[in-house]
């Protein structure tokens, strides 16, 4: 069996802090002429831990895309159960480090605890004779990058200052589904996007977003949130791409978050609510000008 270096974590988000993991892990596995092997869970260890619903930075696909684009060579997604919750520090080190991955070395997070009641440390596998790294934290602003940190940005809508955090712009993933088509009668048609229960959102408001069918790039104004203006009351995703005129539906469309723009709003009717969007379609190619990518900042 070939040698592995294991990074192990929840890893959601992917962000600056878990890249300085998988960093640190490319080099030891050049030295040891082994493959980097990263170990994450889902569901996320809180929801059965303390039954608490977790929204996640990106999907478990999305997370084994970015930890592969990051140096991963192999992602293994373990299933957090009681079984799994139950188990022992020296269980989990002999039936996953040792016996599935050949691990001679693992790294880990400053702070990562592991086995049942969260009782086994970086010590203890560096005992059971495999070599053990610990990273210390990223630092962002005065305070530790983490994915708890991130969320709450998200959820503040304060999705510039979490690409910075994550190294790329907060995405939202989703299918084109048909919405009320409301928006094709005032000359503003919008994608509505299906998104998973389980994907974390920005809180209400518009945005500006870079939008990514297939190999297309465009400007996009989002709107996250009930449409207030029609009574509406069910949280939805709206794009509006800018000179786009596509048959989209069924597609999957990706929305890259750059700037949080202004919160929803309640207008006085159709012309009042023209008039706004007219302004946030002139922001959006205001902040979004030139070559747009994925990674596209505000100027």
């Amino acid at each position: 069996m070939s040698k592995s270096v294991v990074v192990l974590g929840v890893l959601d988000g992917v962000h600056l802090g878990h890249q300085a993991l998988l960093t640190v892990a490319a080099d030891i596995a050049a030295d040891l002429d082994a493959k980097v092997v990263v170990v994450s869970f889902d569901p996320h260890p809180s929801v059965v831990l303390q039954k608490a619903e977790v929204e996640l930075i990106c999907s478990v696909a999305e997370r084994k895309e970015l930890l592969i684009q990051h140096g991963a060579d192999r992602v293994e997604i373990l299933e957090f159960n009681l079984g799994r919750m139950h188990q022992s520090p020296t269980e989990f080190i002999h039936e996953i480090l040792l016996e599935k991955w050949n691990a001679v070395a693992v790294v880990v997070g400053e702070g990562y605890r592991f086995g049942y009641k969260a009782q086994g440390t970086p010590a203890d596998i560096k005992l059971a004779g495999i070599e053990t790294t610990v990273v210390a934290h990223k630092e962002f602003n005065g305070g530790r990058i983490s994915s708890t940190r991130i969320r709450q940005a998200i959820k503040n809508g304060e999705v510039a200052e979490a690409a910075l955090m994550l190294g790329r712009p907060f995405t939202l993933v989703g299918e084109i589904v048909h919405g009320d088509k409301r928006g094709r009668e005032f000359g503003y048609p919008t994608a509505n996007l299906n998104i998973a229960v389980t994907q974390l959102k920005p809180k209400p408001g518009v945005y500006a977003a870079v939008a990514q069918l297939d190999d297309q790039l465009f400007r996009a104004a989002v709107s996250v949130g009930a449409n207030l203006t029609f009574g509406g009351i069910e949280p939805r995703v709206e794009a509006y791409l800018l000179d786009a005129e596509l048959d989209i539906y069924g597609r999957l469309l990706t929305l890259s978050f750059v700037e949080y723009l202004r919160p929803m709003q309640a207008f006085d009717g159709v012309t009042a609510l023209i008039a706004q969007m007219d302004q946030d379609v002139a922001r959006v190619r205001q902040l979004l000008t030139g070559s747009l990518s994925p990674d596209s900042n505000r100027n």
